[in-house]
């Protein structure tokens, strides 16, 4: 640090503007600061956290809080090693918060001072759609946008105010979903609405799952051996949310989910693609406020609307072994929505190199990835069923030898993302 200080205050004194040019990207790294950053991927009755150091990228804790207003809630968590769960109720995201920075505060730091920064993975906010510091302008954006993102937005902005509370000195910062398919074409993201729409109301295809989407994307070319500017690749995050993206040159050129994350392919309780007009004439037959459809499509559908049996398709698989005919009807309509999707952005892309498999179904699911693969072997994508069984959540290779297209399930990691986007935004 001493050999630091003197180039430091070398460039302070020297005249020469391009010497300090020169230097300066030596001094930052020497200068460079470690922050400790807690990433939350809050939900209505969940609260994730990884804990991470940065610029190495050391995970220092990860945990959950699960059930949170449900009754018996369950905790677990690994800080450095340190492993345990606990069952007790979390009556709200308050206790749930505070639970955690107690529980980190027993493990891994001596106080919450010690936290630098509290990161978010943000869904979306009206007029932001990068990595931005959650202040009441952005929050209040979020507001706006609550209609939108009915199960996202609403508890983010409750985590993002008790933790403000909780730690007035740390700043807080969301990686907004939509950042990373800022490199789609404007012919991919337009709707032919009117004019007016566009323009008044921002209608248009944002794409969401970004930071899922980025880690992939950015995994692809390490696993691969290849350079990600010669690489086409499709990411399929599927989960309780679902959704695909076409990359290239480790950019989305496209992507299925839209204006709001109840478009694309199917969800777990929310709608996917539908013919706008069923809507407008249920809404006419039955009398229904926007409210009641609002609640229709983005509760009562997706997966849970058409098996009748569960939005989780380990349920769902359960029901179809017991041959409940539904159950099985909803899970060929998911895996065959995937498989057009592939179909479309391997013609966006005009070829296919990598096919990705991430998300919970995505990369536990080997009954779902078996049946979206099936029958595209004619675009080279050629399955190892014995890898695809035997795969259930780590990152493997499962596509047969002589495979064209290499298919992959890789476990995403939004919130090193989160945290990456976070230290750039703190750091200039």
């Amino acid at each position: 640090m001493g050999c630091a200080a003197c180039v430091f205050a070398y460039i302070v004194s020297e005249k020469s503007q391009l010497l300090k040019q020169f230097l300066h990207p030596i001094v930052s790294f020497l200068f460079e600061a470690d922050m400790r950053i807690l990433v939350t991927n809050v939900g209505s009755t969940s609260l994730k956290y990884r804990l991470y150091d940065l610029p190495q990228e050391t995970l220092l804790a990860l945990g959950r809080v699960e059930r949170i207003g449900a009754g018996e809630g369950i905790a677990s968590w690994d800080h450095g090693g340190q492993k345990g769960n606990i069952e007790r109720t979390f009556s709200s995201h308050r206790e749930a918060i505070e639970f955690i920075l107690d529980r980190l505060q027993e493990d891994v730091i001596s106080s919450v001072s010690e936290l630098d920064c509290v990161a978010f993975k943000t869904v979306i906010a009206k007029g932001f759609v990068g990595c931005e510091q959650l202040d009441e302008q952005v929050l209040q954006a979020m507001e706006d946008y609550v209609f939108l993102a009915p199960a996202h937005n609403p508890p983010y902005i409750k985590a993002i105010k008790l933790f403000r509370e909780l730690l007035p000195n740390a700043p807080l910062i969301g990686l907004f979903e939509p950042a990373f398919h800022l490199t789609m074409p404007d012919y991919a993201r337009v709707y032919p609405v009117p004019k007016e729409w566009r323009e008044k109301y921002g209608i248009q295809r944002y794409g969401f799952h970004g930071a899922s989407h980025r880690y992939v994307s950015e995994r692809i070319p390490q696993l691969t051996g290849r350079s990600s500017q010669e690489l086409k690749a499709i990411s399929c995050h599927l989960g309780g949310s679902s959704s695909l993206c076409a990359i290239s040159g480790g950019k989305s050129i496209d992507t299925s989910l839209g204006f709001t994350p109840q478009s694309g392919v199917f969800h777990g309780t929310r709608i996917g693609e539908l013919d706008p007009f069923a809507v407008l004439f249920v809404m006419r037959q039955e009398g229904c406020s926007i409210e009641d459809i609002n609640k229709k499509l983005t509760k009562e559908s997706g997966l849970l609307g058409l098996s009748g049996v569960s939005e989780d398709m380990r349920d769902i698989e359960d029901a179809m072994d017991k041959g409940d005919q539904q159950a099985q009807l909803a899970f060929d309509a998911f895996a065959y929505a995937v498989k057009k999707y592939i179909g479309a952005y391997y013609a966006a892309l005009g070829g296919l190199d990598v096919l990705a498999f991430a998300g919970g179904i995505g990369e536990r699911g080997f009954r779902v990835r078996q049946a979206v693969c099936q029958g595209l072997e004619h675009l080279g994508i050629r399955l190892n069923r014995d890898k695809n069984r035997s795969c259930s959540g780590e990152e493997a290779l499962i596509s047969k030898e002589d495979s064209p297209v290499s298919i992959w399930v890789i476990p995403t990691n939004e919130e090193l993302i989160v945290a990456r986007a976070a230290y750039q935004k703190l750091h200039g």
